[in-house]
């Protein structure tokens, strides 16, 4: 039994930091905020504040639930009411951190067709959301690269 823990390798789950969850509350608080305003003021203006802002709201709670896995070989990332993401280490193409405070991973792959072949012509993109932990998942997913011969 030991054995056969030593050969698998261990998934490893990627949840949203905490102070990237925090967003979502203040967000959804300002849209009650516009809403209780647009209802009082019956004004375009703050209808489109509410509808901007709720908007915004739904996106970064959804976010707050997303979450990635990484057991070496095969990736994945799920973001609610959204497709997964899901590839082999083979199809990666770009892994690098993108932004300034909040920094958080950009992930290229290439897809596969209906074959099975990788498309090396397409790269869907994966704008991920600042995980924990995710230096380290940079630094798996960059020694997990393929590398190109010229």
């Amino acid at each position: 039994m030991n054995e056969d823990r030593i050969l698998t390798p261990s998934v490893r789950h990627y949840k949203p930091k905490s102070i990237f969850r925090i967003y979502p509350i203040l967000f959804v608080l300002a849209a009650i905020w516009l809403g209780s305003e647009t209802f009082k003021r019956h004004d375009v203006i703050w209808l489109i504040m509410f509808v901007g802002v709720g908007f915004i709201a739904i996106r970064l709670v959804l976010s707050a639930f997303a979450w990635a896995e990484f057991d070496g070989e095969t990736f994945t990332y799920h973001t609610p009411l959204r497709s997964s993401h899901r590839f082999q280490r083979g199809q990666l193409a770009l892994v690098e951190m993108g932004g300034r405070k909040n920094e958080a991973l950009i992930i290229g792959y290439h897809p596969r067709l209906d074959d099975g072949f990788i498309d090396l012509d397409v790269v869907n993109y994966i704008n991920c959301v600042p995980l924990e932990a995710q230096n380290e998942l940079y630094e798996q997913l960059l020694a997990a690269m393929p590398s190109r011969a010229s």
